[in-house]
């Protein structure tokens, strides 16, 4: 899959300074209004993180026969698209089966793209990471657009019933930052360099079709699956 940006995604950070992080990328932070502040670079002490199989989110058994893990950039539409459908319903399909173990990994690829993996770590610690994923991709011509979209992120973590106040917190402070990091650093380790990424049980997985890799992924499911009976 290529290294792209969504549409939209170009200049909607007022870029103002960088700072050096994990792998080299450089974290570039945006202007706001007096809702949120601005977005000015962080010193990201102690150096560099590591890898972290556990800065994934997962979903599903943790004894489940397959192990599927995801890579993915918010501004990648080629991500958007696999969220949108494949994603979305092999999640909805198999991971309450105990077939499935679904593990998800924030894999920013652009400056701009460190603020909405930083909020859907702010709404993991609540419980809801998925459902912020699924609304950061769905409004990403929203939210990619102008200034500072932490104001946004915290209008989505209201809609999702969220404690706003505890998710502004999180977000204007930027503490998620160490576990975006060790959760991209963990797909440097794989070898990964562009999204959607995707592995199956330790292999990676090449997404082809028209459904977007869901019916090969689920054709690779039943497989092992009843292989296991």
């Amino acid at each position: 899959m290529a290294n792209a940006k969504a549409t939209g995604g170009k200049g909607f950070y007022i870029l103002i300074a960088a700072v050096v992080v994990v792998g080299g990328f450089l974290l570039l932070r945006a202007g706001g209004s007096t809702e949120a502040p601005n977005l000015t670079p962080i010193a990201l002490a102690g150096g560099d993180v590591a890898a972290d199989m556990s800065s994934g989110t997962a979903i599903g058994a943790e004894d489940a026969p397959v192990v599927i893990m995801e890579f993915s950039d918010f501004l990648c539409p080629h991500c958007r698209t696999f969220n949108g459908l494949s994603g979305k319903l092999l999640r909805q399909n198999y991971a309450n089966t105990g077939s499935m173990r679904w593990i998800s990994f924030d894999f920013p690829l652009w400056p701009e793209s460190w603020a909405p993996a930083i909020a859907a770590q702010c709404a993991k610690r609540q419980g809801k990471y998925f459902e912020m994923k699924d609304l950061l991709f769905a409004r990403v011509d929203s939210w990619s657009q102008g200034g500072n979209p932490n104001r946004k992120f915290v209008d989505y973590a209201r809609d999702l019933g969220l404690d706003a106040g505890a998710f502004k917190s999180c977000v204007d402070g930027q503490e998620t930052v160490a576990e975006v990091q060790a959760s991209r650093a963990y797909g440097e380790a794989l070898g990964i360099q562009s999204t959607p990424s995707i592995f199956f049980n330790d292999e990676p997985f090449q997404l082809t079709g028209g459904d977007y890799g869901y019916g090969a992924i689920e054709e690779q499911i039943k497989a092992v699956v009843a292989g296991g009976e």
